[in-house]
């Protein structure tokens, strides 16, 4: 058994699956900095459906800021990557996600805006992440070709009932500055969409001044069902097919950008 030797004591490795569920996904919720700062953690079982079949997940993290949020599959490293781990991590990957996985997020945690999470899962998909309880280079290269970002995780336990862990690999940083990316479409010149509504800090019906191109310009924000858009009374200079960042600048400033990450934009 591997053991590690910590401030005089010794601490002996666990598996997730010899502490209940329930324990070793409190001890993650206590220790949710050791895996993303500044954000909430929370059971996540709720039934996710996509168009190849169905997958429940194990919890999901909300950033404080709403602008991005995670679903993390809890794995065991004897489960077989191809046959099992894949597809549920897939089908979690493209699946879709719509109010009522928002409020049962809400119900779990009620110290989260509800209007904000719903335009948070409304808005934008979640990355997903395999916890899991071992190291095994394949798993790491198989699952970041699919997107999937892995976090290794090793449990240890002293005789006083003490944890520490082990972590190798981690989510993606936060883009600090970052507000949401947006598409903007030429069938559509006034307005663009907002792909993750949560971090705006307005709500429909509200108007907000974003630098463009060295001019200040009045946007009037537009819930359309599931989609956010910001729209200005007057044309803008943006071009079709480039991916827009809207950013908070040191002073507070929203400027609206090209981006350097790919994409369409949507109409």
């Amino acid at each position: 058994m591997t053991r590690l030797r910590h401030r005089k004591d010794w601490f002996y490795q666990l598996s997730p699956s010899s502490i209940p569920e329930a324990q070793f996904e409190s001890l993650l919720v206590q220790n949710v900095e050791m895996l993303r700062t500044s954000c909430w953690l929370v059971p996540f079982k709720k039934t996710v459906y996509s168009r190849d079949g169905s997958a429940r997940a194990d919890l999901a993290i909300i950033d404080f800021d709403y602008r991005e949020w995670f679903v993390v599959e809890v794995e065991l490293s004897t489960h077989d990557l191809y046959d099992h781990v894949l597809p549920q991590v897939r089908t979690l990957r493209d699946g879709h996600y719509g109010l009522d996985h928002a409020d049962y997020i809400v119900d779990r945690l009620p110290v989260l805006d509800a209007v904000r999470t719903r335009q948070l899962i409304r808005g934008s998909s979640p990355r997903i992440a395999v916890i899991a309880d071992r190291s095994k280079r394949m798993w790491a290269d198989v699952l970041k070709g699919a997107d999937i970002d892995l976090i290794t995780l090793e449990i240890y336990k002293s005789d006083l009932n003490k944890y520490i862990f082990a972590i190798d690999g981690g989510l993606p940083l936060r883009a600090a500055d970052l507000i949401s990316y947006c598409s903007f479409s030429s069938m559509l010149p006034r307005q663009i969409m907002i792909e993750t509504p949560g971090g705006l800090p307005i709500q429909a019906g509200e108007r907000i001044r974003i630098l463009l191109d060295g001019q200040i310009v009045e946007w009037i924000r537009m819930d359309a069902g599931d989609r956010c858009y910001l729209r200005t009374r007057g044309s803008v200079d943006l071009r079709q097919g480039v991916k827009y960042a809207l950013l908070m600048q040191s002073d507070q400033t929203l400027v609206l950008k090209p981006s350097a990450r790919g994409g369409t934009s949507n109409s």
